[in-house]
């Protein structure tokens, strides 16, 4: 047993030196502050010449404590390291302006942390693709609009200010809520990009439809065939001159389907031009919607026509 204590002694006496080097070994250093990175100065030096902008900032989400937890080099985690513009100011050319760089480049920046959500299929999107970037709608430093961090004063006036074909179709006589302010084109489209046409939210154009309309989805005993197939067959969602966003008034919109013997397609016919007595059935107080009123679907057992 006496010789088996001294190997282990000496063991325990070679090892006794090497405990405070491991000890050193497992201690973190401390970790660098952000400002201490090359080429990076620090948010307070940038808002001690640049206020304005701070001062607008500080009523954005970018100019909250949860964008600070998240950014590790405050204003420079967009405009990138400001070292440089601060050894030279008066030089343009070194000041870090993001609108210096390419739209596909202003896109990547804010992609960073806007990445998933809404903005999931912004890659590949129709305004990707026409060469827009998150700059070309969004103000970064101030809001304009209430509810959005957006260029224009809404919502809906930043889009028509590129899409003037509806904003002049929200000024007919039939139209969407969209200019009273109760309803915005983002309840309808997703700008960032989406798998389907149009950039619409829903599945299909129904659907979206049918996320205002539910008394239109049934399902029905009597189903009218244009209506499962697309809401957009009879209607023009952005606005009509005719009632109910109709693409046409009825009975002709209706007919652009259904022509028969029983319903001419024009008012006046051989039947009817030499007998005021058997006028047509459309010249006073008569449409398709008098008789068919369920265009959209019916229940009623006794009536495949789509009637009362």
């Amino acid at each position: 047993m006496r010789l088996l204590r001294l190997p282990v002694l000496l063991l325990a006496m070679t090892a006794l030196p090497a405990l405070p080097l491991v000890a050193a070994e497992l201690q973190s250093p401390p970790r660098p502050e952000a400002s201490a990175a090359p080429g990076f100065v620090g948010s307070e030096l940038c808002v001690s010449c640049h206020t304005a902008e701070a001062e607008r900032l500080a009523g954005t989400p970018h100019g909250k404590g949860k964008f600070a937890s998240l950014s590790a080099h405050g204003c420079e985690t967009c405009h990138g390291p400001g070292g440089a513009h601060v050894e030279n100011p008066e030089d343009k050319a070194l000041q870090p302006r993001i609108e210096r760089l390419s739209l596909r480049e202003q896109s990547a920046v804010c992609q960073k942390c806007h990445t998933g959500g809404s903005q999931f299929f912004w890659h590949g999107g129709v305004h990707e693709t026409r060469g827009l970037s998150c700059l070309s709608c969004h103000s970064v430093h101030s809001f304009k609009s209430e509810k959005a961090q957006l260029k224009a004063a809404s919502t809906t006036e930043a889009c028509v200010s590129c899409h003037q074909n509806v904003r002049a179709e929200m000024w007919k006589t039939s139209h969407h809520p969209i200019r009273e302010g109760k309803i915005g084109c983002t309840d309808c489209h997703n700008p960032h990009g989406t798998q389907t046409r149009g950039l619409i939210k829903a599945a299909s154009v129904n659907e979206q439809c049918y996320t205002c309309h539910t008394e239109k989805r049934g399902p029905f005993l009597w189903e009218h065939a244009p209506v499962r197939e697309s809401c957009l067959n009879c209607h023009t969602p952005h606005g009509s001159n005719h009632q109910k966003l109709q693409k046409t008034a009825t009975p002709y919109l209706c007919q652009q389907c259904h022509a028969n013997t029983r319903h001419p397609g024009t008012l006046y016919d051989g039947t009817t031009l030499a007998d005021q007595a058997r006028a047509s059935n459309r010249i006073f107080n008569r449409a398709c919607l008098d008789c068919h009123a369920a265009v959209h679907g019916s229940n009623n057992p006794s009536s495949p026509y789509l009637g009362h």
